[in-house]
This record gives structure tokens, C-alpha cells and sequence, in this order.
């Protein structure tokens, strides 16, 4: 009967310890503290050997120290040893609490890391070999980053045309001098006001002379033919005025040559270029490009 109740008790433990490492991780703190170091080790060896199932560092560090701890109190040296080494190596610098941890534990604890301080100092210089390594990569990872960022920044782009301008071009009618000097608003103007009194004009010229080609006028219309031929003189006297106008205004303003300058932004690309090209009607356009 005895028999059938201590095989049923076990079994009944086995069957409800956990199965997760930080579960299982929690459950043996908890047996620590109340001195059950045979079960501390049942919980954590197979998580450790022959490799840690442990997620991560601290849990791993966390666990080495109760196993060797639970060795130790249980007087095997050998096995407390090989816990503490792993720890050691996995973090040179580790520390007991001597507030919680007895006095002979401590000093074990102590000879194992004394005995292994070569190896240890090796790990240390590994280990800010490593980390300054690691810094090296992010420094550059930062750096292609920040490289990225300018080459796909906007870039302004600065194009500079230098137009020639010449003198006969300010005696022409339809504000071609004024589109020259580069006073379109003038120069619109005068094409929309010299284009309507010339057409008024030639089209007043056209109907008299189809309606009466032979110039005789009836009497009964010689009113209205004349009331035609003065719209035909007076647009087109309008029309001379509003050309001497324009080549007045163009000579007054008139310039050699004249220089515009257009600003856009455009993708970078990590470059300067200085362009130039001849314009065909006699200037010569010049840019400075700049791609980061």
C-alpha cells in the first residue's frame, strides 16, 4: 500500500512541473528557498546540459547559479564546478551576493574564478573586442544611413541662361521687343492691341474695296462708306501709333544681353556639374547642377 502511494506521489509531481524553461526556471527559485536542492537540480540540469534551452542570458545566468549553488549544498564539488565555470564563462565579472549566499559558498564560488582567471581575462577582452566591434557597426550602419538620407534628399538645381539681345529686334511690331527685354506683359498688350487695329483696319480696306470696286459710291451710301474708311484710317493709324509706341518703350529698356535664372528642386545625387550650351539664336546658356 505504501509501495502504491509513493509511486502514485511521484508520478503526481512529475506530471504537473512545468514544462516552459522560465516556468520551470520559477519553480526551482522557489524550491531553493526552501532547501529542496536535489529537485532544484531535477528542474534545471536538463534545461542546461548539454545545452542551455533558455531564452535568454539572464535566465540562463540565473539558472547556472541555482544548480551550483544546490551542488554545492549537496557536497558534490565536481558538478558545482562545472556549473559555476559556465557561469564564468558566460559573464567573467559575476558576482554572489554574499548577503544572501552562505560564507563557504561564497568562498567556493571565489577559488573556481581564481583558478580560472586567465581564461576569464581572455573572455573579458573578448568580449569588449566584441562590443567595440559592434559599436564600429552601428557607427557605420548610422553613417550609411545618414548617406542614404542626402542622397535621396532634394537638391536645389540653379540654371542660369544668358540671352543675347539684339538691336533690330526693338523695331519689329507685336512687342517682339518687349518679349526680348523680357517684359512680356508689354509685350502681350501690344500683340493683342496691334493684332485688333490691324485687322479692323485691313478688314474695313477689304470691304470697301469688294462693295464698290470701281470707287464710285452711291449717293445714298457715301455716309456709311465714309464712316467706314475713317474706322479703316483711324485703326490703322492706331496701329503705327501703338508700334512707334513699342519701339520707344523697347529701345529705352533695351539691353545687350539678358540674364534669367530658373531654381527647382531635383533628387540628389552626390555630384557638381557645370553645363553650358549655345542657344540658337545667339546667347549661350550656362547651370551649375549639384547631385549629393
Amino acid at each position: 500500500m505504501w509501495l502504491l502511494l509513493s509511486l502514485w506521489t511521484i508520478l503526481s509531481q512529475v506530471a504537473v512541473d512545468p514544462v516552459d524553461p522560465p516556468d520551470r526556471l520559477e519553480l526551482a527559485s522557489q524550491e531553493s528557498l526552501q532547501g529542496n536542492h536535489q529537485r532544484v537540480i531535477d528542474l534545471l540540469s536538463s534545461l542546461l546540459y548539454p545545452t542551455s534551452q533558455f531564452a535568454t542570458e539572464e535566465e540562463e545566468i540565473k539558472a547556472l547559479r541555482l544548480l551550483g549553488l544546490s551542488y554545492w549544498f549537496l557536497n558534490n564539488t565536481v558538478e558545482a564546478t562545472k556549473a559555476f565555470t559556465v557561469l564564468l564563462n558566460r559573464r567573467p565579472d559575476f558576482k554572489l551576493d554574499p548577503v544572501v549566499v552562505p560564507a563557504g559558498a561564497l568562498l567556493f564560488f571565489n577559488e573556481v574564478k581564481g583558478k580560472l582567471r586567465e581564461k576569464l581575462n581572455e573572455l573579458r577582452r573578448l568580449k569588449r573586442e566584441e562590443e567595440e566591434r559592434r559599436k564600429r557597426e552601428k557607427a557605420e550602419a548610422e553613417r550609411k544611413f545618414q548617406e542614404e538620407l542626402r542622397k535621396n534628399a532634394p537638391v536645389l538645381r540653379e540654371t542660369t541662361v544668358i540671352q543675347k539681345n539684339y538691336m533690330l529686334f526693338n523695331f519689329f511690331p507685336l512687342g517682339l521687343g518687349q518679349f526680348q527685354n523680357g517684359h512680356d506683359a508689354k509685350g502681350w498688350l501690344l500683340v493683342g492691341l496691334q493684332s485688333l487695329t490691324v485687322t479692323v483696319s485691313i478688314s474695313a480696306y477689304t470691304y470697301l474695296k469688294y462693295k464698290y470696286p470701281q470707287g464710285v459710291v452711291p449717293e445714298e451710301e457715301k455716309v456709311s462708306a465714309r464712316q467706314i474708311q475713317y474706322l479703316q484710317v483711324g485703326t490703322g493709324a492706331a496701329f503705327f501709333a501703338l508700334w512707334m509706341t513699342g519701339i520707344v518703350d523697347a529701345l529705352v529698356f533695351h539691353k545687350p544681353t539678358r540674364k534669367t535664372t530658373d531654381r527647382q528642386y531635383v533628387p540628389g545625387k552626390r555630384r557638381l556639374e557645370l553645363f553650358g550650351m549655345p542657344l540658337e539664336t545667339g546667347g549661350f546658356m550656362f547651370g551649375v547642377q549639384g547631385e549629393f
